[in-house]
């Protein structure tokens, strides 16, 4: 097995090999396609500033600005953990791992991929791609890379200077710190009361999504428009900013190459040609596929939400379910003069005890909006959340109600009447808001 890492910007041109094993120009496809428009567009720019054989189509470059080295704008996330990455003393073919991991990411930090899968499609040992995830998982912010909740809160506490062992015991009995339960603690985790007391001031500071609220998040950039044709139909094409007008410069492609420098140079900038062709035709195709598949979401917003999979985007448009996974991060489609980001068409299916399997985000909805309107200190418990939503035809389990209210990081109800008894009645519907 060997580690291919080419010339120009990060999280282009980097990729496993080994036979069999993915074309250079595959594996440059796959990497833009998981940069939003904005990021597309800096990348773009870097290569432009050095690459005499692209060309902008046209008179304006991408995006009206002046000069293509104007694109270039704050490191996105993904740069910022390729850039870490590529600082650290790890073997090449590790290294390639913990950036393709990156790339894979959520837009909230976490990893859904499973990397067996991964070793599999790229046809590397596991432990190759579990030392790439360590690498990932030992980035800032910590919790990056957590592939569940525990894993990420057990992520955030090592980095507070906990053993790893002792992060994850304490992320499996938060119950008892929210309690207060120090003798139990005690007996559990072999530590003192002080000991313990230090780690639960810890506690409030961790984050359930690593990523969510980073204050370097891009804002959205439409890379895709939803416009009715004669028929009053919505037909989806690509926005400017997914489709930049690049091409290759005529009197320099008809020579051969002076020399191997040249020969890279001509090879790299038919190989983004062809990526940011290909990126916005597959963007294109699973646009329109979210369309059709949640029209009802579409006509009569998020209640009408359907469960929809990656998995299942995949399958019915033969494509790999990381490939719609990186092709809906970070990524929104303008409906109507309205900004929707691509991954609010997916929804888990949440299957029921009878009737058909519903969409968590929706369910996810209505029990925020339960909570919010729950009358002022007398929070509803998880279980009167489960049958009120029984009452409305959803029939789930009152650990699901619970999940999902962990999920949203809302209280349980003893937590919430404590916080309404200090807020008062003026805030005591403050943790019903989910924005």
């Amino acid at each position: 097995m060997t580690s291919r890492v080419q010339g120009g910007g990060p999280g282009l041109r980097t990729g496993l090999s080994q036979r069999p094993q993915l074309a250079p120009a595959m594996q440059q496809s796959l990497s833009l396609l998981r940069l939003p428009a904005a990021d597309l567009q800096a990348e773009i720019a870097r290569e432009l500033a050095v690459n005499p054989y692209l060309r902008w189509r046209g008179a304006t470059p991408v995006a009206g600005e002046g000069a293509a080295e104007a694109l270039a704008a704050e490191p996105s996330q993904l740069q910022d953990l390729v850039a870490q990455i590529g600082l650290m003393r790890l073997p090449d073919t590790v290294r390639a791992m913990a950036i393709h991991l990156a790339a894979d990411l959520r837009e909230d930090g976490y990893l859904d991929t499973p990397l067996a899968e991964v070793a599999a499609d790229l046809g590397v040992p596991l432990d190759v791609a579990e030392a790439g995830l360590a690498a990932l998982q030992s980035c800032e912010p910590a919790g990056v890379g957590a592939r569940n909740l525990p894993e990420c809160l057990a992520l955030q506490l090592a980095d507070r200077g906990l053993p790893p062992g002792q992060a994850a015991q304490v992320v499996a009995h938060l119950e008892a710190f929210v309690a207060r339960d120090w003798r139990s603690l005690g007996r559990t985790l072999g530590l003192d009361r002080p000991a313990l007391e230090r780690i639960a001031a810890l506690l409030p500071g961790l984050k359930a999504h690593p990523l969510a609220s980073t204050d370097r998040a891009p804002a959205l950039v439409a890379d895709l428009v939803a416009e009715p044709d004669a028929k009053g139909r919505l037909q989806v094409r690509r926005t400017e900013a997914a489709a930049p007008r690049l091409g290759l410069d005529a009197d320099l492609m008809a020579d051969p190459p002076a020399s191997p420098e040249a020969a890279d140079a001509r090879a790299r900038a038919q190989a983004l040609v062809a990526a940011v062709q290909a990126r916005g035709d597959t963007l294109e195709r699973i646009g329109a596929f979210l369309l059709e598949a949640q029209a009802d979401f579409v006509a009569n917003g998020p209640e009408r939400l359907r469960p929809l999979s990656r998995r299942a985007v995949a399958t019915a448009l033969d494509l790999h379910p990381s490939t719609v996974g990186r092709a809906v991060a970070g990524k929104a489609i303008d409906l109507r003069g309205r900004l929707l980001p691509l991954s609010a068409f997916l929804a888990a299916p949440l299957p029921q005890a009878e009737g058909p399997a519903l969409a968590g985000f929706a369910v996810r909805d209505r029990i925020a909006r339960l909570i919010a309107a729950e009358p002022p200190g007398a929070p509803l418990s998880d279980e009167a959340l489960r049958g009120l939503l029984a009452a409305e035809g959803i029939d789930i389990a009152r650990r699901t109600v619970a999940k999902y209210r962990q999920w949203m990081n809302l209280p349980p109800s003893h937590l919430r009447r404590r916080i309404a008894r200090l807020r008062g009645p003026a805030d005591s519907r403050r943790y019903g808001q989910t924005g």
